[in-house]
């Protein structure tokens, strides 16, 4: 009996060790993040977030996937008239030069577990070093409730496209629309059918040499008189490329085209004196009264003519003298 109490006691123990050892591995694996910056100095740093996601008091900190500290606390404040979560976590001094001004921070899932860590983004760091007395903005995460609300509305979508794509057949099976009509009334095929016919006809008788489109298309003669007039045109264009020309110059020396725009603006200055009614031009033109002398001078010009044809004695007389 002596001998049996002793065994007992002795699982006991190995049991109590084994457990022991086991509670203090899992601690170590748990708190792997603070034991690990328990010897090595930390800056408190402030995050401000809309929601947390389910982040607890001592998640590890990450830095570009390195642990780099854990969170020291969580809870609500106000901060410029809005309420928000405040997130303190305490970081590896060593790891702040690599944060800059620009930092944001993330809030991430981990494995299938779902466990939440927090996630520093660097930002530039030519912008300058973080100012640990300022807060960090935390960015909003794609959670799987907003995967699945989105993949309702997409369901949604797709099932009204379903309806109005079955609405759409109804009405083509109506012979509603231009679809329907189509298909559903037969002279409509009839008509493209003819009209293809006679669009075929009309290609047969360009290619067979028939009708004046066909003759402008094979005629020789045609040929040639185009072939004339593309080399009319390449000498009008080698003119103008041509500096010793005419065209060439008026094209291309600004004194030439100086006194072009000069002659025009001078044109154009005679033709609003004219329209004005200046100089005796002028007022031939606008002027009713210079009109009407004109038109009385003309017919007096008239009949003074017609009656030197009538009566030439009367205005030329001719005198002979003899020596």
């Amino acid at each position: 009996m002596k001998r049996s109490s002793n065994l007992k006691l002795s699982e006991i123990r190995v049991g109590l060790i084994v457990g022991i050892s086991f509670l203090l591995g899992a601690l170590a694996i748990v708190t792997y993040g603070k034991v690990q910056n328990l010897f090595s100095k930390q800056v408190p740093l402030t995050i401000l977030f809309d929601n947390v996601r389910g982040l607890t008091v001592g998640a590890p900190v990450r830095i570009s996937g390195m642990n780099s500290g854990f969170v020291k606390s969580i809870h609500f404040v106000r901060f410029h008239n809005q309420q928000l979560i405040q997130v303190r976590i305490r970081l590896s001094a060593s790891r702040l030069p690599d944060l800059s001004e620009e930092t944001s921070a993330v809030i991430r899932t981990q494995g299938l577990m779902g466990i939440k860590f927090l996630e520093l983004i660097p930002g530039d760091l030519s912008k300058g070093p973080i100012n640990p007395a300022l807060p960090i903005y935390g960015k909003a995460t794609l959670t799987m409730e907003t995967v699945l609300g989105k993949g309702s509305d997409l369901v949604k979508n797709l099932k009204n496209l379903s309806i109005s794509m079955q609405e759409l057949m109804e009405q083509v099976r109506e012979g509603h629309g231009t679809v329907g009509r189509f298909m559903t009334k037969p002279e409509l095929y009839d008509n493209l059918d003819q009209a293809t016919r006679e669009i075929r006809s009309v290609a047969e008788d360009v290619n067979h040499g028939t009708g004046p489109v066909s003759s402008l298309i094979h005629s020789r003669e045609m040929t040639r008189r185009l072939n004339d007039i593309l080399r009319h045109l390449d000498g009008v264009m080698a003119s103008l490329d041509d500096p010793q020309g005419s065209l060439g110059m008026l094209a291309r020396d600004p004194a030439t085209a100086g006194d072009l725009r000069t002659s025009i603006h001078a044109m154009a200055g005679i033709l609003k004196d004219l329209k004005a009614g200046k100089g005796t031009a002028g007022q031939i033109l606008v002027d009713p009264a210079m009109g009407q002398k004109m038109d009385a001078t003309l017919d007096r010009v008239n009949a003074l003519l017609d009656d030197m044809k009538k009566d030439p004695h009367k205005y030329f007389s001719v005198q002979v003298h003899v020596f």
